[in-house]
Formats: structure tokens, sequence, C-alpha cells
């Protein structure tokens, strides 16, 4: 597998997984990830192997910060180790940053409960650590994660906000941080 910078012929391909891996309230407008992403401040990444597009990885950087905005293998490559194989190579690729993600936290109360127990288990099965801070974001109880011990909820700030501009702070709130 290899992780490569998304070119133009890969956009419709990016686009329509970005569209139907992730729910309409934790989406960015995918303009504004292209526009982020001419910056330099965020990377369109596809996930491939032997020419065959399998995921996407979508980063945001903010000096030593690297988060994992979005993260998706494609449907008919799920259960097969794509995505534990990618997520080896983001952390390859950004190993000399911190590299954090956030996910849904396990509530009891949560629709999708189960789901966000195995997603959860994903990312601490392929090496990503638990930090203790919780945040909601878009009014969503979400918790970070991290490839390495230290990452505070204030050393992300900047990158929320470079994320979220004017409205970061009616997004992004931390719960506790432990």
């Amino acid at each position: 597998m290899e992780l490569s910078n998304a070119g133009s012929l890969d956009l419709k391909y990016i686009r329509d997984l970005y569209r139907i891996s992730f729910p309409d309230v934790e989406r960015k407008p995918f303009s504004l990830i292209e526009r982020k992403a001419a910056m330099g401040t965020m990377e369109i990444l596809m996930m491939s192997e032997g020419g065959e597009r399998m995921g996407l990885a979508i980063t945001a950087s903010d000096g030593e910060l690297v988060l994992l905005d979005y993260f998706a293998v494609d449907p008919s490559k799920r259960g097969q180790g794509a995505g534990s194989e990618a997520l080896q190579l983001l952390l390859a690729l950004y190993n000399d940053r911190q590299f954090f993600l956030e996910i849904e936290r396990p509530v009891d109360d949560a629709p999708n409960l189960e789901e966000r127990i195995l997603r959860k288990q994903f990312y601490l099965k392929n090496g990503m650590l638990e930090t203790g801070i919780k945040i909601r974001l878009f009014g969503i109880p979400m918790e970070l994660l991290t490839s390495r011990p230290g990452l505070t909820f204030e050393a992300c700030r900047g990158m929320y906000r470079e994320l979220y501009g004017p409205m970061y702070q009616k997004v992004v709130s931390l719960e506790s941080q432990e």
C-alpha cells in the first residue's frame, strides 16, 4: 500500500468517499479542504495499492501538530487490513511530529455505540494512545487519541482556530483533560 497526495483525477473519488463516510454535521465544505491544501495547511492523501484506490486520509498541520482530520477506507476494502496498513504509513510519515485524531466517545446513549467502541479499539490496537482529553466538537462528545504522550488541549487550540476560524469557540469546547 502507498499514500500519496491526491491528484486532480483522484478528487472525484475522494469527494464521493468523503461524502458517504462522514455525517453532514462532521464534514467541512470540501472546497475549504481544497483551499487549505493549496495553502499547505492540509493534505489530501490517497490510499492505493497496485493503482487501485483504497481510501483517503485528510490531515491538517500546525507547527509540530498533525491532525488526522478524516480517514476512510473504501467500503469494498474494509475488514482486509487496509485501514491498519494505512494508519501505520501515516504514523511513519508524521513520526517526527505530534500526530493526533478525534473519535466519537463511546457514551452509553450513543446510537452507534458498538461502532464507536470498535473504532476506538482499532486505533488503540494500531498504536494510538489515549490522552484523557474530552471535547465537544459541533456538540458531539469526542476524545483525542495521539501517537505519543504529551498532547494537551492547549497545544491543539491553534490547530482548531486555524481549522474553524472565527467560529472556533462555538465549535470546539474542552470537557475535561485528565
